[in-house]
């Protein structure tokens, strides 16, 4: 049985609970698996829009932030969007806009890309809020001294002024890897402080983040914690924030896709909760701020652009709507040529790719219309294993029961719903290998409706949205 959400929410769950959970009735006769959605079982209510977050990146024109682009964003239902990408956040100095490499010595102008005034006007017409990543390096452009410590405090006052009181500020990114400035865990914790600091100085409600570490990490992660406490400076951390990749495919090894992978991100984040917990940190919240099926190595294609990217894609959403407070897939603009690419950012208009779709049927299944209202995570039990099947429902308040459902196998499945109550009406969309190849979207898919209980056949490795009223 796949009885993810009594596993993964309940903190501290013992062995022993864990083996009873793998024990449940065969589906009916002509069924292959029965997915029940308990509506008295509530897990916890979780703003969809930052589940659902966008990744932007400072290299993206704003002549690309138009019309086109607009819409296709507000489909995939954010309420906060990153910025300015990934590893530029170390080298960037949003003052000048312009980009350093690591050594910090030569800056070239940006200025062709997307400043930040330019990155809240396009949030405003998205009606999300800005996820900063403040880079922590104090640097000097044309022998100009730039304070990162000041430049933190002037860009949270900016946003301020700018009607953006809240937002949430990520402290470098990724510096525990060789491939950006490194600092230690010590070192990186004293910069967060100083810049942490000056956020909340400007803005008392800002909201902070960090250790931003590139992977799942508890020796960074708690030898952050234990140097916030050391330094009586745990007040100062709002959100742990780290990345999931489902792995590292290349050339030199023969790794592909694990769609069992999702399942291990739920299992990280559980470990995490509990970490804060022990810690009398419960009030701190956790992000996945980069998450994606894969990093590839130059020159590798093995699963790029695959229906298994979009199954691992819709299923690591709805584990992050089980388990985490926010999480944004890497990347939304940018050209379509890169596998992590939701939006080609090079097409004109701007155009989504073959990834684009089963985030946002994800997205829609899981929320409302406007995705800064809270909905309620749902118990869902599975008589199938993981690995074949996973679910996932939200109850949003006025529209239903939003349903998530992911089959992993390469052959269709006939699958019962039991439901709450009795709905009015039921309807699903679907995206197996071929709307996925075709890149246009969800087909619609039937479903039978009969008391409580709907009744639809899933096609082989297809993600479905269904919507209940």
């Amino acid at each position: 049985m796949n009885k993810r959400r009594g596993r993964w929410i309940a903190l501290g769950l013992v062995a022993a609970a864990l083996a009873a959970c793998q024990t449940n009735s065969a589906p009916e006769p002509g069924l292959d698996a029965t997915v029940k959605v308990s509506g008295a079982s509530v897990l916890r209510a979780v703003s969809p829009g930052l589940v659902f977050g966008a990744n932007f990146g400072a290299w993206v024109s704003e002549a690309k932030l138009g019309t086109a682009a607009r819409d296709l964003i507000l489909a995939l239902r954010p309420s906060v969007g990153r910025f300015p990408g990934g590893n530029m956040a170390n080298n960037y100095c949003w003052v000048t806009q312009k980009v350093s490499g690591n050594d910090h010595l030569v800056w070239e102008d940006w200025s062709w890309g997307t400043d930040v005034r330019g990155y809240l006007a396009f949030l405003k017409t998205i009606g999300s809020v800005p996820m900063f990543s403040l880079n922590p390096f104090d640097h000097a452009i044309d022998g100009e001294p730039h304070s990162a410590v000041s430049e933190a405090g002037a860009l949270a006052r900016l946003f301020v002024t700018e009607g953006f009181t809240g937002a949430f500020y990520e402290v470098g990114n990724e510096n525990d890897g060789s491939w950006n400035p490194m600092l230690s865990i010590n070192d990186y914790t004293d910069r967060f402080i100083l810049l942490a600091r000056a956020v909340k100085t400007a803005d008392p409600a800002a909201r902070t983040m960090g250790p931003v570490v590139s992977s799942y990490s508890m020796a960074w992660i708690r030898g952050f914690l234990d140097r916030l406490a050391a330094l009586g400076a745990t007040d100062l951390l709002d959100w742990i924030s780290y990345h999931h990749y489902g792995g590292w495919i290349s050339n030199s090894n023969s790794n592909g896709i694990d769609l069992d992978d999702p399942q291990g991100l739920a299992d990280e984040l559980v470990t995490i909760r509990n970490e804060l917990d022990g810690r009398g940190l419960a009030r701190v919240k956790i992000a996945v701020n980069e998450l994606n099926a894969a990093i590839w190595d130059t020159g590798c294609t093995r699963d790029q652009f695959t229906i298994k990217q979009g199954l691992w894609l819709a299923d690591a959403l709805g584990v992050a709507m089980d388990a985490a407070d926010a999480a944004n897939v890497w990347i939304h603009l940018h050209p379509g040529t890169d596998p992590h690419a939701l939006i080609d950012s090079e097409a004109s208009p701007p155009a989504p790719t073959k990834n684009y779709w089963p985030v946002a049927l994800a997205a829609q299944a899981l929320s409302a219309a406007d995705p800064r209202v809270a909905v309620e995570v749902l118990s869902v039990d599975v008589d199938l294993a993981s690995s074949a099947l996973t679910a996932y429902a939200a109850r949003k308040a006025g529209a239903g029961l939003g349903i998530l459902l992911v089959n992993k196998t390469d052959r269709a499945l006939a699958v019962e719903v039991d439901l709450p109550s009795i709905p009015r009406n039921a309807s699903g969309r679907v995206i197996g290998a071929a709307e996925y190849d075709a890149g246009s979207g969800p087909a619609v898919l039937t479903v039978a409706i009969e008391s409580q209980r709907l009744t639809l056949t899933l096609p082989a490795m297809s993600v479905t949205g269904l919507d209940v009223r």
